[in-house]
């Protein structure tokens, strides 16, 4: 059982992405740790204002000094059939209700979390979160760490995309690649379709 004065900082990866998985992500650091004093020349903020290298040296450094570290992955075929919205609760429903007691539980976003019984009251939702809180920040690196490297290893199944560099997501190489090939199984059908509602009819939609 961890440390009942633990804050549990959550955010998740891929939410707009085309293709691919949703992937969230829990971490918690010792009470009154803070990477950023231990570690101030490293530029520690949302992940989508990081550079590749820049994440993999903080999820190196989260990973060696956090006290919990969860992920929770949630496929394209549940994607399809329930939503994106269902995927980003359940994702982050399913990582509180890890066996773990905290303090608190911060969730990146305005979502309306249901599924937390005696939890709840230690849950807070709170918009740009991963730009207040470090350890939701953390969250926010190690969720998209560990997104990207699903997309670079699903690359190498369907290198038409170009996942690699895009890692799913709406870019004009990417819309180009379905238009010419068609989806994939890795495709969300849903948000393909809206992508790409002004073209003409993909293979496999």
């Amino acid at each position: 059982m961890s440390e009942p004065l633990l804050v549990c900082g959550l955010d998740e990866a891929g939410r707009g992405a085309l293709a691919g998985p949703l992937v969230a992500a829990m971490v918690a650091f010792p009470p009154n740790f803070r990477l950023t004093e231990r570690f101030p020349n490293l530029p520690f903020r949302d992940s989508k204002r990081m550079t590749a290298k820049q994440r993999a040296e903080a999820v190196r450094y989260i990973y060696e000094w956090a006290a919990i570290v969860e992920t929770d992955t949630v496929e394209v075929a549940d994607i399809d059939a329930h939503g994106i919205g269902w995927a980003n609760r359940s994702a982050f429903e399913a990582l509180i209700w890890r066996p773990l007691e905290a303090a608190q539980y911060i969730v990146d976003g305005n979502l309306k979390l249901t599924n937390l019984g005696r939890k709840a009251p230690r849950v807070r939702c709170i918009v740009r979160a991963d730009e207040q809180f470090e350890v939701v920040a953390a969250a926010s690196i190690v969720a998209k760490v560990k997104r990207d490297q699903i997309m670079a290893d699903l690359h190498a199944q369907y290198p038409h995309y170009g996942w690699e560099h895009n890692r799913g997501y709406g870019t004009a190489e990417h819309l180009a690649a379905l238009r010419k090939h068609g989806i994939s199984p890795q495709h969300r059908k849903q948000f393909v379709a809206t992508a790409l509602r002004s073209l003409p009819r993909l293979p496999g939609l």
